[in-house]
């Protein structure tokens, strides 16, 4: 498990964690952006089901609805189940779309 405490500009933060060694990214975010990486799947939650509903296209998992309802048990089970069915070799949305922005550092 690796963990990246860093200001949240999607493109440093995901190549942070591949150049950590991360083979796999669940990424977190509110606005929605496409980020992938190439190589490595990055999986891209959002805990706001607005934002999930104008970006399903871009977006694996809504969380969001855990706000209207669902419990965390039960969107927490559907998350691992996610991780595991991409981990195994099912392709995030960003591998699907092609998003394979190169690395970006802009600060070191």
């Amino acid at each position: 498990l690796y963990l990246l405490d860093c200001v949240g500009h999607d493109g440093e933060a995901v190549t942070g964690l591949v150049a950590s060694g991360c083979q796999a990214v669940v990424f977190t975010t509110g606005r929605g952006t496409p980020t992938g990486f190439p190589g490595v799947p990055v999986i891209k939650i959002t805990g706001n089901s607005a934002t999930f509903d104008r970006m399903k296209f871009n977006l694996d998992f809504n969380a969001g609805r855990i706000m209207e309802g669902a419990t965390i048990a039960e969107v927490g089970g559907e998350l691992l189940e996610k991780i595991l069915r991409v981990a195994s070799g099912e392709p995030s949305r960003a591998e699907l779309l092609g998003h394979d922005e190169l690395f970006c550092i802009t600060r070191v």
